[in-house]
């Protein structure tokens, strides 16, 4: 599974973003958000790829993916997890 294509669809990110400093980044929030047993609900994720990807939200796709919070999370943690902030 693939983090950057789960953002893309779910926040309409540009085709170059997240790149890997973004996803490094928005991966690290969300390990502390959890750590600190802050709920990661779907407008926490919209703020937190907002901050990080300034194109969300200006594109669409068509057949996007409807990805769930749950997947998101999963996939951000395992990013986290390998660069050391899980």
């Amino acid at each position: 599974m693939d983090l950057a294509y789960h953002l893309r669809m779910r926040f309409g990110t540009s085709h170059f973003e997240p790149n890997q400093t973004q996803l490094r980044e928005i991966s690290r929030e969300v390990a502390f958000l959890r750590r600190h047993g802050i709920n990661l609900d779907d407008r926490r994720w919209a703020e937190l790829v907002k901050k990080h990807c300034p194109s969300a939200g200006t594109f669409g796709y068509r057949g996007a993916d409807t990805s769930d919070l749950s997947t998101l999370l999963a996939l951000a943690l395992q990013v986290a997890r390998a660069n050391g902030n899980g």
